[in-house]
């Protein structure tokens, strides 16, 4: 009897601190208040209720079965959504006041075809476009436009290549800046690059043709995205950026969106009745134009910011600040949510309920690789969203069509194995499910649903009840490497510990490790902590960090944090640590997007069938320019074995490369010198060794270039470096590949944890990075040699979690003495092995990458 009134007791006390904020709407919802797992059905519903062709009763039938439906309804994204998509939702909504209904809604951008008569031309993001150079006469039709630099306009663009650009043409005043309230759209309908000029559709998308002066004229392309879809269109960025331009009433992009979703969702509006809405692709990350290589200008000074201005990210705060307005106009009894699966993701902390994850950990993760990641992202949102909270996967992967044509990509089909691992996931962090990989059907079953989902032939959904406690991570249970050092450093403890910049400085305060200082031209701060010797098989790194807010952000924007785990004996990162460019006669930069120079993260690459880890790289080429680009990494040198050995490749094209020039710097101090220089012209890898005894046992930089070489030729420069490390041959190629994952690191203080699988390394380092120069504090941190296998246990079952490359054995009586457990029996049609419906016994085995839904035997 004390044991369930401990269960009753943590229900409430979940219930209550999830719903603090619900209000009449929200209370009632059973995907708020039932056991777990809470599901409901995602946009199939729409696609089956779109035309009609599914009777209502029949639809409903179908989508009744579960917590809820989420789709769109309006025309924003899809042409045609509405009506039919409408009434089928607000009907289900009267039918079932107890199912959430959710809108599903482009948060990027928008159809310009769709109902923007209130946003102004200023209100959209647009590249920083070019001058007129001939005077254009106001004219119905199509006209002949002389442009400065025709580069900037692109026609059979888009998802599918066959879209051409939309351009906004303004006024630009003196000073350079644009003038959006004098203005035109037009549609592109050619270019032709010799004559300098484009043709175009005037007065287009409502507005009329109207007379502009060369020299006086800014010629924009729109930054778009999609389309989404064969019959789509291209979708307009909204302009969310603190510094967007404003309407003749002094509205901002934000305030039109506000008021027209508080209007819609308002009384009278065609979406009273639902019970909120998830921002589909709502960034907080600065802005990408991938059809044009000219940079997005959000406030209209006709210079590229890609939203950094001042070097804060200030569309991203506009983002944060367009959730707050929207909050604050709509009220806590509305559910509002936005993607959050990637790091470029919103971070609108405290305003949102939660966040979508499409994919899990990410769309393309299909082996869940980022284990770490996806649970730091779900739980720093469980604890810091807006109650009540309602975060949720879309279980789903896609991946490129192989020599498919132009935005064709099709869904990867996962066994059930990792289907069972990604629900678990959601057990573990209170996260609600939904899915586009579907299941087989039952027979005479239209639309099937998980055995974990319901208890399989049961068909009971909610069936786990109520969480009787917190995860359990098991590899916190196994011994500390660091032996309580951690837990509480001392000074001998911080000597492992080093910065990768002069600026960073490491201290000692308060039983935590103080970091401060960093690179304030790249706003960041990294560090390292070595000392983990003979590392064979899993390791579990766990601490709490706090860190202090960004200056210039608001203090609920969290940090995002990077921890890498990587032999000592490599150089490269799964990112590199400083790239950056020369142009030839100039001096090094940034790499400039425009030019199309790349240095890319950690890859596999293969040449003539030999597969190596390494950076893609290609010199800057684009608009007649030529030079190298390089990338940079801090290091001790050994003292043991100062051989720095490395490969070169260069990939095959269909364009002929006369070659990459690779050269290796080392700077030490003010000093720099050369150390390696190869021609490299073969379509193969080549191994390199370099001695730097030298520079024994002190700490340099070493820079790794890659120049077009002498004749400036840049065709088919695909080049890559492989393989960077020190040692001997034998120890060179390490079978262990440098991870790196992601966690947040707020104001309050989280914890975090990070699983790096399968080491293989005689010494271990751990890399540190983390956004803004604003102090750090690292507490509580412990080091296992374990696999993250989670347990949870709720009122009437446990799920358990291997997510491991390798079996794994539970012992449940151990963990769970009071419990008789049983597989769930599930549908044969699914995975009739795992869900076989027999008792488990005291202990019981998980293959890699697998998961259990288990029921308490009655």
């Amino acid at each position: 009897m004390r044991r369930f009134s401990c269960h009753a007791l943590l229900a409430l006390v979940l219930f209550v601190s999830s719903h603090s904020l619900a209000g009449e709407r929200l209370s009632k919802l059973d995907i708020l208040n039932k056991g777990y797992p809470r599901a409901f059905f995602f946009r199939s519903t729409e696609g089956m209720s779109r035309r009609g062709k599914v009777p209502f009763e029949e639809w409903d039938a179908i989508f009744s079965r579960l917590n809820g439906i989420m789709g769109k309804c309006l025309d924003e994204e899809v042409p045609r959504t509405m009506p039919n998509c409408m009434n089928y939702f607000t009907k289900f909504k009267s039918m079932h006041p107890n199912q959430v209904v959710l809108l599903h809604y482009n948060g990027n951008a928008r159809d310009p075809r769709f109902q923007c008569e209130e946003f102004f031309a200023g209100h959209w993001v647009y590249t920083t476009g070019c001058g007129l150079t001939k005077d254009l006469p106001a004219e119905e039709g199509e006209s002949i436009v002389h442009v400065e630099d025709p580069k900037f306009f692109k026609v059979n663009m888009g998802r599918y290549g066959d879209k051409n650009m939309d351009i906004g043409i303004c006024q630009v005043g003196p000073d350079g800046k644009r003038n959006w309230h004098i203005s035109e759209q037009v549609q592109l309908l050619d270019v032709d690059p010799k004559a300098k000029t484009i043709k175009v559709k005037r007065g287009a998308f409502g507005t009329k043709p109207i007379a502009f002066k060369a020299g006086e004229t800014c010629v924009a392309p729109h930054v778009t995205e999609g389309p989404w879809g064969r019959r789509s269109n291209l979708l307009w960025y909204h302009n969310y950026s603190t510094t967007c331009p404003k309407d003749a009433k002094g509205r901002t992009c934000s305030d039109v969106l506000v008021e027209d979703l508080a209007k819609r969702f308002g009384p009278g509006g065609e979406l009273e009745k639902f019970d909120g809405l998830e921002f589909d692709v709502l960034n907080f990350g600065h802005m990408k134009a991938p059809a044009n290589p000219y940079g997005p200008d959000m406030n209209a000074d006709g210079v590229a910011d890609w939203g950094i201005v001042d070097g804060v990210n200030v569309y991203g705060v506009g983002v944060y600040e367009f959730c707050r307005k929207l909050r604050e106009r709509m009220g806590n009894d509305i559910i509002i949510q936005a993607d959050g699966a990637s790091p470029r993701s919103q971070r609108s902390f405290g305003l949102l309920n939660g966040i979508e994850s499409e994919g899990w950990p990410a769309l393309s993760d299909h082996k869940a690789d980022d284990w770490s990641g996806g649970l730091n992202r779900h739980i720093y949102w469980r604890d810091h969203a807006r109650k009540p909270v309602f975060n949720y996967v879309n279980h789903k992967y896609i991946e490129r069509v192989p020599d498919g044509k132009k935005g064709q990509n099709r869904q990867v089909k996962t066994p059930f194995s990792l289907t069972r691992l990604v629900l678990a996931a959601c057990m573990f962090t209170d996260s609600m499910v939904t899915y586009s990989l579907r299941c087989p059907s039952e027979p005479g079953e239209r639309f099937g649903i998980y055995d974990e989902l319901r208890k399989g032939t049961e068909h009971e959904i909610n069936w786990l009840g109520m969480p009787v406690g917190p995860p359990i991570r098991l590899a916190l249970k196994a011994p500390d490497l660091l032996k309580g050092c951690g837990v509480k450093p001392t000074e001998a403890f911080l000597k492992q510990w080093s910065s990768q910049d002069e600026a960073t400085k490491i201290s000692l305060a308060d039983n935590a490790v103080r970091i401060a200082g960093g690179d304030t031209e790249t706003r960041t701060m990294r560090w390292k902590m070595r000392g983990q010797k003979n590392l064979r098989g899993d390791l579990f790194v766990h601490f709490r960090i706090q860190a202090d807010p960004m200056a210039g952000y608001p203090s609920a924007i969290p940090r995002l944090l990077w921890v890498e785990a990587r032999s000592e004996s490599q150089v490269m990162g799964q990112q590199a640590e400083r790239t950056g460019m020369i142009l030839r006669g100039k001096e090094e930069t940034e790499i400039d997007r425009e030019t199309r120079a790349s240095v890319r993260p950690l890859g596999k690459t293969g040449i003539n069938g030999d597969e190596r880890y390494g950076y893609f790289v290609h010199p800057p080429w684009y608009g007649g320019v030529a030079g190298a680009v390089f990338w940079e990494a801090d290091v001790v040198v050994p003292k043991k074995d100062a051989t720095l050995r490395f490969a070169t490749g260069l990939r095959p094209a269909p364009s002929k490369s006369d070659g990459i020039v690779y050269k290796v710097v080392v700077r030490d101090g003010d000093k720099s010198k050369e150390v390696f220089s190869h021609h490299h012209t073969e379509f193969a890898w080549k191994e390199h060794r370099v001695d730097l005894s030298p520079w024994q046992g002190k700490r340099v930089t070493l820079r790794f270039l890659a120049d077009c070489g002498p004749k400036d030729n840049c065709t088919a420069d695909h080049g890559c470096w492989a393989e960077v490390r020190f040692g001997d041959a034998e120890a060179a190629r390490e079978k262990f590949k440098p991870k790196r994952y992601m966690g947040f690191a707020g104001k309050d203080g989280d914890d975090v944890g990070f699983y790096f699988r399968d080491m293989d390394c005689d010494a271990a380092e751990l890399r540190f990075t983390i956004e803004g120069t604003e102090p750090v504090r690292i507490s509580n941190l412990t080091i296992h040699a374990h696999t993250d296998a989670i347990v949870r246990e709720f009122e009437k079952g446990v799920v358990i979690a291997n997510p491991s490359d390798h079996e794994y054995t539970f012992d449940l009586r151990g963990l769970f003495p009071a419990k008789k457990l049983r597989r769930i029996k599930g549908s044969s049609r699914q995975d009739p092995t795992a869900n076989n419906g027999k008792p488990v016994g005291d202990k019981i085995t998980l293959s890699p990458r697998d998961a259990l839904f288990l029921a308490a035997a009655d």
